[in-house]
């Protein structure tokens, strides 16, 4: 379920509620989005709420401590990145992709290289387990999630993982829930390889626009999105409760 009210877009999945500032905000607007995200997380202790705004907003330290008094946590300062879909990259030819259900790539197996892109990563680690996140975007993208959730293969070595997806409620934009390489192939390049990758995988899959972000010191990632042709659109901030 995916709403738009006049600043903000509401999404309700099995075990989040996700608020996005889309536009300058009235405290009053965001005030009734967290007493609604207070009245489902009420129903279930498996919910949790992720709330986004924009930090260059005039309203910014007022919508910081509104979600402050209702209990949530900052996790990241972060840039969101913007670019028209067109004539992306394809991976280079010794290179090739496996989603979840192709080849021996399976559940367990994706897990593995998830978790190994995770280890040292240049942005804060989620405080939920690999599982969870795995369980989010499941309730995010439904049956055809197996799709999504694919490893890039360097001839038959694992090197990165990728999960691209056509954003629920939003008409032709594509996002990448989470894109990274495993330790040890970092510092040759394949980060800008990897994403340009999947912003074709995003446009075979109906995509137009593509929205994506990074902390506000992951300076590599940041230099990937300059590389691929993203452009900073604006600065912002996630905020969580119920984790």
């Amino acid at each position: 379920m995916v709403e738009t009210t006049a600043h903000f877009q509401l999404a309700r999945f099995s075990n989040q509620v996700d608020i996005e500032q889309l536009e300058s905000a009235s405290v009053d607007e965001l005030h009734k989005l967290l007493e609604h995200a207070h009245s489902v997380m009420g129903k279930s202790s498996s919910v949790h709420t992720r709330v986004t705004v924009c930090t260059e907003d005039k309203n910014y330290d007022t919508l910081h401590a509104l979600l402050t008094d209702y209990g949530y946590d900052l996790f990241a300062r972060k840039y969101l990145y913007r670019k028209q879909l067109a004539e992306e990259q394809r991976l280079p030819f010794n290179y090739r992709w496996e989603a979840i259900g192709m080849g021996e790539t399976n559940e367990k197996r994706f897990l593995e290289i998830w978790k190994s892109c995770m280890e040292q990563s240049a942005n804060r680690a989620s405080t939920r387990s690999i599982e969870n996140q795995l369980d989010d975007v499941k309730g995010l993208l439904g049956e055809k999630w197996q799709t999504s959730c694919r490893i890039i293969f360097q001839g038959n070595i694992p090197i990165a993982m990728t999960i691209p997806h056509l954003e629920p409620g939003r008409d032709g934009e594509g996002r990448i829930y989470y894109i990274g390489t495993v330790s040890a192939a970092r510092g040759k390049g394949l980060g800008q390889i990897v994403h340009a990758a999947s912003l074709m995988m995003l446009k075979e899959m109906g995509a137009v626009i593509y929205e994506g972000s990074t902390h506000a010191d992951n300076l590599p990632m940041q230099r990937v999105f300059e590389k691929n042709g993203c452009k900073v659109i604006r600065k912002i901030a996630t905020y969580y409760k119920g984790l």
